[in-house]
């Protein structure tokens, strides 16, 4: 019995290695491609749940910064979508494409200013009154122009005096509740923002 045995064990054997051989049955360990983002995600919610846990204030002022960070952002992008799509559909159907040599300074921009404003836009002729403002402090070394900073960028980093500084504040902030707020705006309300965007208002710090 143990001899008939012997060779049954053995071709049962050899069938179940080759089955188990077969590709169906190779277990092999797959590398999640998002582990390190699941791992990183998680570690940081135990620091903040433990943050919060441990010091409530350290986790508010935390959650604070994040917010401000995240409007930060989120204000520069809709500045540059603004501009960018602005500039592209307020051109009027008659306008001839400027050459790639034109120079938009800021005599430049104040023409345009004054086009816009003459065809109603007052929106538009705002901002290009604000970038006239730019580049004439930008000439006088108050400021640094760069195309993909905010207006609250030039407002912050300006060199001006402390009252200087907080007229260019109320200036940008008026802007923005024309841009983006929809504020309504008229000729006489274009007017007086334009008369506290003359460069003469802005003195440099001592």
């Amino acid at each position: 019995m143990q001899e008939l045995a012997s060779p049954r064990a053995d071709s049962l054997r050899a069938a179940l290695d080759s089955v188990f051989a077969s590709p169906a049955y190779r277990w092999e360990t797959r590398e999640d491609p998002l582990g390190i983002l699941r791992r990183a995600w998680q570690a940081a919610s135990d620091y903040l749940t433990r943050l919060h846990s441990a010091n409530p204030a350290a986790f508010r002022v935390l959650t604070w910064v994040l917010l401000a960070i995240l409007a930060a952002i989120l204000g520069h992008a809709a500045w540059i979508a603004f501009r960018t799509v602005g500039q592209g559909s307020r051109q009027s159907p008659g306008a001839t494409h400027l050459p790639a040599s034109t120079v938009r300074d800021g005599a430049w921009y104040a023409r345009e200013a004054a086009r816009l404003a003459q065809g109603g836009d007052f929106v538009a002729a705002m901002q290009a009154d604000f970038l006239r403002l730019v580049l004439e402090l930008d000439g006088r070394r108050l400021v640094t122009y760069h195309p993909s900073k905010t207006p609250s960028e030039y407002a912050r980093e300006a060199a001006l005096s402390v009252d200087a500084r907080h007229s260019l504040r109320t200036l940008v902030r008026e802007m923005y509740g024309y841009a983006f707020a929809r504020v309504p705006i008229d000729r006489d309300a274009y007017e007086r923002w334009r008369s506290a965007a003359a460069t003469e208002r802005y003195a440099a710090a001592h």
